[in-house]
């Protein structure tokens, strides 16, 4: 038989789960259950706001204007063109040294 003191409204309770008065839960287990299950949903939320967010250049990537549209692929293929010959020399220069 165990007696536990409720954190809310400070009655004392014996074998049981949750508050007689004011129906706080008690039992450590279904805290952590409850904590859990918050962390898990705050969890869900994050990665559903994530796979929203649109990048700015793939925003500009399908603008109106035609302009836009072409800076930004000229923008990307000088980008692709760096990446490229810095990958290029990592793998020249592991390929040396090695």
């Amino acid at each position: 038989m165990a007696t536990i003191k409720c954190p809310n409204c400070g009655v004392y309770n014996t074998d049981r789960d949750y508050c007689e008065e004011c129906q706080t839960v008690l039992s450590y287990k279904i805290r952590r259950e409850l904590a859990l299950k918050k962390e898990e949903e705050k969890r869900l939320k994050q990665a559903a706001s994530k796979e929203k967010e649109i990048s700015s250049f793939e925003k500009y990537n399908n603008h109106r204007f035609f302009l836009v549209r072409f800076i930004t692929k000229i923008l990307r293929s000088i980008w692709l063109v760096f990446m490229a010959i810095g990958m290029f020399f990592a793998w020249l220069f592991s390929a040396v040294l090695a």
